[in-house]
């Protein structure tokens, strides 16, 4: 688990340089068979160490407690057989469109080229199931006010969506400006 470990580090030093999670905010995970590895419950992802990483499988209990999304990454794994790793983040100028619309259009190329219609799904009871399905269709998904859910081959390329997302939120969010502005 030592390169795995590595992984989770960096990818979540990356998260927090970025701005894209605050100091406990956030979290990952890696589908491991018919179980995953996933951040623990409070865990700071700018500064992960290797007793962060909680395994979580089918009919045992884990040694500490896993992140309270983990009903949602494991919904995400089951709906969306191509996950293998997901990144949960608080991508700002994304989470403030989020409260105005039910999907983010990028306008920038990057953006268009790599995520297309980015859906906002409601913070609801039922935002594991709507979200999981969500995620068999697009790499990326909002839920309104809270964050965005990327899966990925890896951490790294739910890093990536994570990425875009939050640079085309930025540059909605600047042409919106423009617009009221001109």
């Amino acid at each position: 688990m030592t390169s795995l470990s590595d992984e989770f580090q960096q990818v979540g030093r990356d998260l927090y340089a970025a701005g894209l999670v605050s100091s406990h905010g956030g979290n990952m995970s890696v589908r491991q068979g018919e179980g995953l590895i996933v951040t623990s419950h409070g865990s700071r992802l700018g500064h992960l160490a290797d007793g962060d990483l909680v395994e979580v499988r089918p009919g045992s209990e884990p040694r500490a407690e896993p992140s309270m999304d983990l009903a949602l990454h494991q919904a995400i794994y089951a709906a969306a057989s191509e996950a293998e790793a997901v990144v949960h983040a608080h991508p700002r100028h994304a989470i403030a469109l989020s409260l105005v619309g039910k999907e983010i259009r990028p306008q920038d190329l990057e953006g268009q080229h790599y995520l297309g219609v980015v859906p906002v799904v409601p913070r609801d009871e039922d935002v594991a199931q709507t979200l999981a399905d969500a995620l068999r269709q697009h790499k990326i998904v909002v839920v309104a006010g809270h964050g965005s859910y990327a899966r990925g081959e890896s951490l790294w390329q739910a890093l990536q969506w994570t990425s875009v997302l939050e640079e085309s939120a930025e540059v909605l969010w600047l042409l919106r400006a423009l617009r009221q502005n001109t």
